[in-house]
């Protein structure tokens, strides 16, 4: 058979009532199969393609002695016949405003134009149509190695899969039916020797035909019974993929029509979800868990052979279907066979599954790319100020209550290898911590903002979290103050950043920082408030700790300690551990050396600054 093209990128061909198809099977094959001549066989086979799928029948051929021979309809389905030539086969010119004579003389012509194409085909189905043009195909229909006929249908769009498979179905019992006439007729046909429609899946174990044709009639019910059932699986599948139960919905229903137990797995080999019998559950697959190499190899074998071949595989106990969508294999849909029982409308049934399984699977993979783009794009408008009164449907559509305070904090962690990797951390952290926040990340910083009413800096529990999940600390956090209203949240950003900042630059550059305890060195969280302070250390203690470089002395150590303590010698000597009288002496030697008169208020009090600053950054702050 044609390869199926690809569904066409336009409009979707109307997809029959999966009920109204039923019934119309029920009636149309058994007119097809209890038939008296190949007319009536030829045209019900065709009344019941048309009940499949998006089909217009254009014509019907029995070849008698090689050559094809047109059937016209009697009385089977004629409302789905097309004129000769109507559509399919018109010129490339339009057809409108044509005289009566003149369409009446395109239609032999096109006619004829058929015939000859049908003439020169080999036995085997073939599309007819024109690159770009309306879908055609004639349908052989064939008994062993012979080729009784053909039913040419179109459509306005190119089928699905599905629908092309009930075709071949359908086309394949006909075919089976007009040998059986051709044998009532005596006609010699190659093959005859058998009874027709032995081996045949419907056929299996009947008895010898008698003269009044009762097997065909049986072969009939049995299948329309068939097809019957086929499609009240496909309607189940369908339903079940859109009644918001989910993945585990279709695999319950699949269970339910096939008996086997089902499972789907992702594209590695891990289980996803599992229905069956009840005690039991999902069984570890090919890819499952921690394989060796050789595992590892025969899924890759596996999954290439899968993706290769039409319809579903079988992996020892188990009968495997891809799940696929634009190219991308998705992951895989499992039937649980380990006698091997599954019939063909078991494996008809999974491959179905696998069809309705394809765009949930799809969509779930979109919206894990998706989700955390629009977290990251929202908490970018935020934090701009740029948020409207969108941001508050935005954030609920993303689980997100923007209405309560918030906190922002700043996250960098140079240990980690990129910036999801931080961020899928602190998801995990915040779970663990039930901290509701809304993640998104600028650059190599994962911007968090943090809800609740807790008025406590969540920073150093924050920082454990990730810092676990990680596996290492080597990070940092600073936490802006606490906004109630949505406009507070840039500013809050904008503290946040200048506390990491300070924390980087501190001694310790490892662990979190709140800005509303910065004090004095808030001031140092921006480019222009980091040199300001460091000149203001290099003007009141630059010759201080010069002095202490060149002569590995403690004198900033000491004056530190001493306005630390109310300029107390005793509170000073105990905290450095040394003499009162060494005190003394060390005060008058920093008086010399910076020349400032520590009894001045003022001078103590800027000495005090720069001291406090010069504790709380790295003496030798990075360049």
């Amino acid at each position: 058979m044609d390869a199926v093209p690809s569904p066409t990128a336009g409009p979707l061909h109307p997809v029959p009532q999966p009920a109204a198809a039923q019934h119309a099977l029920l009636r149309l094959v058994t007119v097809m199969l209890d038939g008296e001549d190949e007319r009536e066989v030829l045209w019900g086979g065709m009344a019941a393609i048309a009940a499949t799928g998006p089909f217009i029948a254009e014509a019907a051929y029995a070849i008698h002695n090689g050559l094809a021979r047109r059937c016209s309809p009697r009385r089977v389905a004629s409302s789905a016949v097309a004129r000769p030539g109507d559509g399919a086969w018109e010129p490339e010119g339009s057809r409108a405003g044509e005289a009566p004579a003149e369409a009446a003389a395109a239609d032999v012509v096109a006619a004829d134009l058929l015939d000859r194409r049908i003439d020169s085909l080999d036995g085997r189905s073939r599309h007819l149509h024109k690159p770009g043009g309306l879908w055609v195909r004639a349908i052989a229909l064939r008994y062993r190695e012979t080729c009784l006929g053909y039913l040419v249908v179109r459509s306005l769009t190119t089928p699905s899969a599905e629908e092309t498979a009930l075709t071949d179905l359908l086309a394949r019992q006909t075919g089976i039916v007009l040998a059986r006439l051709t044998r009532r007729r005596g006609e010699p046909a190659a093959g005859s020797e058998d009874m027709p429609g032995s081996g045949d899946p419907f056929d299996a174990g009947n008895p010898p035909e008698r003269e009044d044709g009762s097997p065909a009639v049986a072969l009939g019910k049995r299948t329309a019974f068939a097809l019957a059932s086929r499609l009240a699986t496909y309607d189940a599948l369908s339903r079940a993929a859109v009644s918001g139960r989910g993945e585990a919905g279709i695999l319950q229903t699949l269970h339910e029509h096939t008996g086997f137990a089902a499972l789907t797995e992702d594209r590695f080999g891990n289980p996803r979800a599992w229905a069956g019998p009840p005690g039991g559950g999902p069984q570890r697959g090919v890819g499952s868990g921690t394989r060796p190499g050789s595992e590892n190899r025969r899924r890759d074998a596996l999954m290439h052979r899968a993706r290769r071949q039409p319809g579903a595989v079988r992996d020892r106990d188990r009968l495997v279907m891809p799940i696929e969508m634009a190219g991308d294999l998705l992951g895989v849909v499992v039937l649980d066979d380990p006698d091997q029982r599954a019939a063909e409308a078991d494996t008809s049934a999974l491959e179905q599954a696998a069809r309705v399984l394809a765009p949930l699977l799809f969509h779930e993979r979109r919206l894990a790319e998706l989700e955390p783009r629009l977290r990251r794009d929202l908490v970018d408008q935020l934090v701009s100020g740029e948020g409207t009164e969108d941001a508050f449907t935005q954030a609920a559509a993303l689980g997100h209550d923007l209405h309560r305070p918030h906190r922002v904090a700043v996250l960098e962690w140079p240990g980690a290898p990129e910036g999801a990797v931080l961020c899928d951390a602190v998801t995990r952290a915040a779970e663990r911590l039930r901290r509701d926040v809304l993640i998104g990340s600028r650059g190599a910083t994962a911007v968090v903002l943090v809800a609740g009413e807790d008025p406590r800096d969540p920073g150093e529990e924050l920082y454990r979290a990730v810092s676990e999940g990680l596996g290492t600390g080597a990070g940092a956090i600073g936490v802006g103050g606490r906004c109630e209203v949505l406009a507070d949240l840039p500013q809050s950003y904008d503290e946040a950043v200048r506390a990491l900042a300070v924390r980087r630059r501190s001694q310790d550059p490892y662990g979190s920082t709140a800005f509303d305890e910065l004090g004095l060195c808030r001031m140092m969280g921006t480019g222009e408030g980091e040199r300001e302070a460091d000149l203001f250390v290099h003007v009141w203690l630059g010759r201080l700790l010069d002095y202490d470089a060149q002569h590995h002395t403690e004198l900033v150590m000491t004056l530190s300690r001493y306005l630390e303590s109310g300029c107390s010698y005793d509170a000073t000597s105990e905290m450095l551990l040394i003499h009162r009288s060494t005190v003394r002496y060390r005060l008058q030697r920093i008086g010399e050396i910076t020349g400032h008169d520590l009894g001045v208020v003022e001078t103590r009090l800027n000495l005090h600054i720069a001291t406090h600053i010069r504790n709380v950054l790295d003496p030798n702050p990075p360049r």
